[in-house]
């Protein structure tokens, strides 16, 4: 329903387009008038970075509209190509596109809050302390309407993360890809961002075959369903917020021991993660990472609490997550004398005895400092691998009193008090 509108209200633009001869006539300026799209704040999507919604201004307004008209004299009419305006157009990226499609279906979106806020009973008899205004609630900290969405519309985005990302639409677009290859090949490498919108615009979208052959493959694009951890960046910054709003750190507020080391430093990050991990069910955050990029998120996880802590403290957190040779993942330092370095890995990794008796060493002698510790992260049931990890570390320190040291941190899913026997 909702998209046979957003259809619908482009077929009419391309109409008055079609009709119009010049740029400056009455169809054209009504086709115009009716491109008008203004900042839908209460959806929260996350595209814009800031806290408003991008909209669309006179000016951009008219750019776009005059690439239409020369789109549509060229022989193409398809309504999607609004929706693929970011591929040619400057300034057009996703906090643009999701406002603009947000406004054409905002009385849809209001429909579904209404609904599902009538279900769920909110009321304003029930919830005195929120604003509800003609049974929408207005969010305190944005002071505008709380709209919903449902989750199954969520998908990735069907052309690009960025649509401004012109190389990764080329890379991932198969139909865009070919019609490139025909003409430019090589040559399109050596363009600039603004000059492959250009091209596109020119040589894609203003030729009717080639345009309805990229409109093709666009609407029949095979989506998957939107999945946070998909986008790791932002499931680990999603998670940290958690970890902070756990009061974790709230520590920090009130600890301000300057002559620590930076081995008790080191030792406070791992436990600070661990404690989180272990005793605030953030097992269940890392498992539900995807396993060939959980090490990955545990490695970024411990970094960015790590900063926090180091800063408190005056010591300077690197780090630079790697799967072989180079830095270790995490160094704390102050200055050149004062030096500890971390490694993570996961008893998943088939590598977890050669990361302990090989790779830390090197990065301890690359750094100078004889001070390292081993957080040996258990995501998985291998007693075997966990019990030869203990004897490697024991034997080691035996041998080598200045051995790195092992953190063993226990991420395996918990049974529930209530269903132990």
């Amino acid at each position: 329903m909702s998209y046979k509108t957003i259809n619908e209200y482009f077929e009419k633009i391309m109409l008055l387009l079609e009709n119009s001869n010049q740029k400056d006539d009455k169809f054209y300026k009504a086709a115009l008038n009716k491109f008008v799209f203004s900042e839908v704040n209460g959806i929260n999507l996350g595209f814009s970075e800031t806290n408003v919604g991008a909209g669309f201004g006179k000016k951009l307004s008219k750019q776009v509209m005059s690439d239409a008209f020369d789109i549509v004299k060229a022989g193409s009419k398809q309504p999607e190509i609004f929706q693929l305006v970011g591929l040619f157009e400057e300034n057009v990226a996703a906090d643009r596109l999701s406002d603009m499609i947000a406004t054409l279906i905002l009385p849809d979106i209001r429909r579904y809050t209404l609904r599902i806020n009538k279900e769920l009973g909110i009321t304003q008899e029930k919830y005195t302390s929120l604003e509800i205004k003609n049974g929408i609630v207005i969010n305190p900290y944005k002071q505008c309407e709380l709209l919903y969405l449902p989750e199954e519309i969520l998908h990735e985005l069907p052309i690009a993360k960025c649509w401004d990302d012109i190389d990764r639409v080329i890379l991932e677009n198969q139909i865009i890809r070919n019609e490139i290859n025909e003409i430019v090949g090589d040559t399109w490498k050596k363009l600039a961002s603004s000059d492959k919108k250009a091209y596109l615009k020119n040589y894609i979208f203003k030729d009717s075959e080639k345009c309805q052959r990229v409109i093709e493959g666009y609407c029949n694009e095979e989506i998957g369903i939107y999945s946070k951890t998909s986008d790791m960046d932002y499931y680990i910054a999603d998670v940290f917020r958690q970890i902070k709003k756990s009061g974790l750190l709230d520590f920090l507020q009130h600890s301000n021991n300057k002559e620590i080391d930076s081995m008790n430093v080191a030792f406070m990050v791992l436990d600070t993660f661990k404690d989180w991990v272990e005793n605030n069910k953030g097992w269940e955050q890392i498992l539900a990472s995807p396993k060939q990029q959980r090490e990955k998120a545990v490695q970024k996880l411990i970094q960015l609490s790590g900063k926090y802590i180091c800063k408190s403290h005056d010591y300077d957190f690197t780090f630079e997550a790697n799967e072989g040779p180079g830095p270790a993942d995490i160094k704390i330092s102050r200055g050149d004398k004062d030096k500890t370095v971390i490694e993570v890995k996961l008893n998943s990794n088939p590598n977890y005895i050669h990361g302990y008796e090989e790779q830390i060493n090197l990065y301890s002698k690359a750094e100078d400092t004889r001070k390292s510790v081993y957080a040996y992260i258990k995501v998985e049931d291998h007693p075997i691998c966990d019990k030869r990890m203990v004897e490697i570390y024991q034997k080691h320190k035996q041998e080598d009193v200045n051995a790195p040291e092992l953190y063993v941190i226990d991420s395996q899913e918990k049974v529930s008090a209530s269903k132990v026997k």
